[in-house]
């Protein structure tokens, strides 16, 4: 009878490990009329949502809703939804300049690395050393 309720009790663990697994969504939207120096960037991220859907439409809230940079932020799409990922911004902290752009990895690092890549890419060469991530826009769901 012990043999039994052991092993009945080991499977029963497993289900509900297996019915429990956590799902942490998340979607990247990016704004932009084309010209980043008069019109800036928008930018939203969702992590740790339970759904894909949930994930566009909390960036896609987010994006649209940052209000100076009101031409870029009425042009946000997803860029991209993930699962197990991280997502970093660059800027060009000066007004007026072109230097931003955004990354996606394995982990903060990676994704930092590639937004730093497209930020001093898009920044030309006299201005590229002042690309820096934004902190309070650089995220990882729950595998990470």
């Amino acid at each position: 009878m012990q043999k039994f309720l052991i092993v009945s009790l080991f499977g029963l663990t497993a289900l509900i490990g297996f019915s429990t697994r956590v799902v942490a969504e998340g979607a990247l939207a990016i704004g932009s009329t084309g010209n980043v120096v008069a019109d800036g960037v928008a930018i939203g991220g969702s992590v740790n949502n339970r759904t894909q859907e949930g994930a566009i439409a909390a960036a896609l809230e987010t994006c649209r809703s940052q209000p100076d940079v009101r031409k870029a932020a009425a042009r946000c799409k997803i860029v991209r939804t993930f699962t197990g990922k991280c997502y970093a911004a660059a800027f060009d902290p000066k007004s007026g300049t072109p230097g931003f752009g955004w990354g996606l990895g394995p982990d903060v690092a990676a994704a930092t690395r590639q937004a730093m890549a497209h930020c001093r890419a898009s920044a030309g060469t006299d201005r590229a050393q002042f690309c820096r991530i934004q902190e309070n826009i650089t995220a990882c769901d729950r595998h990470n």
